[in-house]
C-alpha cells in the first residue's frame, strides 16, 4: 500500500496520553544510547517514527519542532514523545511558567539600551 500513513495508524489508534498534554514548547532530548534499556537500544521495539524522534532529539528540540521535522501533526508527535518518555528514552523539559518569564517591557528596555551602545 503506497501513500501517506494515517495518523491513527502511527499512534496505534490513540489520540491522547496518560499525562496532561505536552505543551508544544516543551523541550525533548534523547537519553544517551548507553543509558537505554538493551531492548530499546536494538530499536526492535520502536516504530519508525519513534526512531526518527530519537535521531532528531540528540539536541534539545521542542515538540513543535519535532512535528515540523517529521511533517506530522503536533497531536501525533505528543503521543509518540509520551511513549518514549514512558520508556525512559527521552527527557522532557516543560516550558518555564509564565511567572518565571521576564516582562516584555523590560526586554524592550534592554534592547533599546543595547542599540544605544553602537
Amino acid at each position: 500500500m503506497s501513500g501517506p500513513v494515517r495518523p491513527y495508524v502511527i499512534t496505534g489508534g490513540r489520540s491522547g496520553t496518560n499525562r496532561p498534554a505536552l505543551a508544544i514548547e516543551s523541550l525533548v532530548s534523547a537519553v544517551p544510547a548507553a543509558d537505554l534499556d538493551p531492548d530499546l537500544r536494538s530499536g526492535d521495539t520502536l516504530n519508525r517514527e519513534h526512531q526518527r524522534i530519537l535521531a532528531l532529539c540528540h539536541d534539545l528540540l521542542s515538540v513543535a519542532e519535532v512535528a515540523a521535522h517529521l511533517r506530522l501533526p503536533v497531536s501525533v508527535v505528543r503521543v509518540l514523545v509520551d511513549d518514549l518518555w514512558d520508556l525512559g528514552a527521552v527527557q522532557v523539559r516543560p516550558p518555564a511558567p509564565q511567572a518565571d518569564r521576564l516582562p516584555t517591557h523590560l526586554l524592550e528596555e534592554v534592547l533599546v539600551g543595547l542599540r544605544q551602545l553602537r
